[in-house]
């Protein structure tokens, strides 16, 4: 049985909140205006309803605006919790390594490296993951552990980790467009808890 399949034969999740297993995988395999609706479908599933469609929608110009103020939020949030985060003296140097590839993902997103920002991202909210639970994040039930936290917690962790499998995909890798609505939706979800 997926993991999916398990969560919604757990109650784990919602109604509203199980279509986003069936969602991803549409966004996944759509394309152009369609994908921009099932990438605000999902993202309403994951963050806060209504609140993503800002960033996919409107002038360039505005669209370009509102992303960079996204950005900025979701860095500010980023180190907020890194330097609010008690951790041993030798794990000070995972802090400063996650700080760093902060600014390198903020950069490859802005100069438009969708490839780069795309895998930058899932590295980071693993970092952040486990800088919050430290070896849990690493064990196999985190992701059950996540949705018994919160079911909106565990779909981000589930949606990173289908982000994961996708970065690692070789033979057939997401495209540009795809790679940046997705990494757009975890920043979106990540500076929306």
């Amino acid at each position: 049985m997926s993991f999916p399949e398990a969560a919604i034969a757990d109650r784990l999740v919602t109604d509203v909140e199980k279509v986003a297993f069936e969602t991803l995988p549409l966004l996944v395999a759509s394309e152009g205006t369609k994908r921009s609706k099932l990438s605000i479908k999902l993202a309403d599933i994951l963050g806060n309803q209504g609140e993503f469609q800002q960033y996919v929608s409107g002038s360039a110009a505005d669209r370009l605006s509102r992303v960079d103020r996204l950005l900025r939020v979701f860095r500010e949030n980023v180190e907020l919790l890194v330097h609010k985060t008690w951790v041993e003296n030798p794990e000070e140097k995972p802090k400063e390594r996650l700080l760093d590839e902060l600014v390198t993902f903020e950069r490859d997103y802005r100069g438009g490296s969708a490839a780069a920002a795309f895998k930058r991202f899932v590295a980071l909210a693993n970092s952040i993951a486990s800088l919050l639970f430290g070896h849990q994040s690493r064990a196999e039930d985190f992701l059950l552990y996540c949705f018994r936290i919160d079911p909106k917690f565990g779909l981000f962790f589930w949606y990173l980790g289908e982000l994961e499998k996708q970065a690692r995909e070789e033979s057939t890798p997401p495209s540009d467009e795809l790679m940046t609505v997705e990494t757009l939706i975890g920043v979106y979800v990540l500076s929306s808890f």
